[in-house]
C-alpha cells in the first residue's frame, strides 16, 4: 500500500466521523399511504443510504448584486462518503441527525457535480426542498 493510498484514506475516515446526519438519496414518488389514506413521498430508487453531513453554514453566504438589489446567497451541500456516486436531481431525505433534529424530514435536491479536488469527502450542492 502506498503512503498516499493510506493518507487518503485516514482522510475519508477522519470526515466521516463528523457526519452527523443519516440520509436516504435517491428518486422519490409521491404515494399513497394505504393505512392513513395520505400521500407520501417515498423512495423509489435508492442511490445511496446512510451517514452524511448538511452543511447550512452561514459561512457560504455571498452578497451579489443582481438589477440594483442586493441578494444573499447560501450554497448548502451535503457532504457524503468519498467517491459516493449520485445523480443530479437526486433527492436527499434526511432521516436522522445526531446534532440539529430540526434537520430531521427535511429535503434537498442535488444541484449539480461534486466538488473537484482532493477532498476527503464528496461535497454535492443542493437546493433546498422543504
Amino acid at each position: 500500500m502506498s503512503v498516499e493510498s493510506i493518507l487518503a484514506r485516514a482522510r475519508a475516515r477522519t470526515a466521516e466521523t463528523r457526519f452527523t446526519e443519516t440520509v436516504t438519496v435517491g428518486m422519490f414518488k409521491l404515494l399513497t399511504n394505504p393505512a392513513t389514506g395520505k400521500a407520501e413521498r417515498v423512495p423509489v430508487t435508492v442511490e445511496y443510504e446512510g451517514p452524511a453531513q448538511v452543511v447550512l453554514s452561514t459561512l457560504a453566504v455571498s452578497d451579489r448584486d443582481v438589477s440594483a438589489q442586493d441578494l444573499a446567497d447560501q450554497s448548502p451541500m451535503v457532504k457524503l462518503p468519498s467517491e459516493t456516486v449520485v445523480s443530479r436531481d437526486a433527492e436527499v431525505l434526511v432521516n436522522a441527525s445526531r446534532v440539529d433534529q430540526s434537520l430531521v424530514g427535511t429535503r434537498y435536491k442535488v444541484a449539480g457535480r461534486p466538488q473537484a479536488g482532493q477532498t476527503s469527502a464528496a461535497r454535492y450542492p443542493v437546493e433546498i426542498l422543504t
